[in-house]
């Protein structure tokens, strides 16, 4: 029984001494501890997205006049010829944009032209294919944030590209003599995109 006693003693003075064993080292590693190091202040701003546009390449806006499309014969060839009606967009942020198109206005159209078979052709200066828009499609994109662009249709950073614009019908666009569409105000944006 002694030699039990013994055993057990013995034990339990291991016990002890380890446990504190694990006191001691872990009042030794908190002692040891640095301070912290910080940084301190930070900002996180976005890119900038900022589309501008041109007449001639060199000086650009927000905003700019738009184009009188007249004599167009429904169901005729396009108008203006390719390159008379010429634009810039310029991509003035930090960050690439992919682009989109809208009417943001709402036309007048008193001779009730079918917006459906009214098409705007938009031409890429890099020889890209033509992309052809029909207005009706373009006033209801609008709320939604346009029709993407897919012709030259990413600008990088401080990047410009030029591009003509025409306009067709399709020859069951109108009936009657004529048709009068004013107050089309085409509404070009950019998403920032990777």
């Amino acid at each position: 029984m002694c030699k039990q006693n013994l055993t057990k003693s013995l034990i339990r003075a291991f016990g002890v001494m380890a446990a504190v064993a694990v006191i001691v080292s872990g009042v030794t590693f908190a002692a040891l501890q640095s301070q912290q190091a910080k940084l301190t202040g930070n900002i996180i701003q976005t890119a900038t997205a900022n589309l501008q546009v041109s007449p001639n390449g060199s000086s650009y806006a927000n905003s700019l006049d738009g184009f009188a499309f007249q004599n167009l014969v429904p169901g005729g060839v396009a108008v203006p010829n390719v390159d008379t009606y010429a634009f810039y967009l310029k991509n003035a942020g930090g960050t690439p944009l992919s682009l989109k198109l809208a009417v943001s206005s709402t036309p007048l159209n008193p001779d009730n032209a079918d917006l459906s078979k009214v098409h705007i052709m938009l031409w890429p200066g890099d020889g890209s294919s033509v992309q052809s828009f029909t207005l009706a499609a373009l006033i209801s994109s609008y709320s939604t944030g346009g029709l993407p662009v897919l012709s030259a249709s990413r600008l990088t950073p401080g990047t410009a590209m030029k591009y003509n614009i025409q306009i067709a019908m399709d020859v069951d666009a109108v009936t009657g003599s004529g048709a009068n569409i004013s107050n089309i105000d085409l509404s070009f944006s950019g998403t920032a995109t990777n």
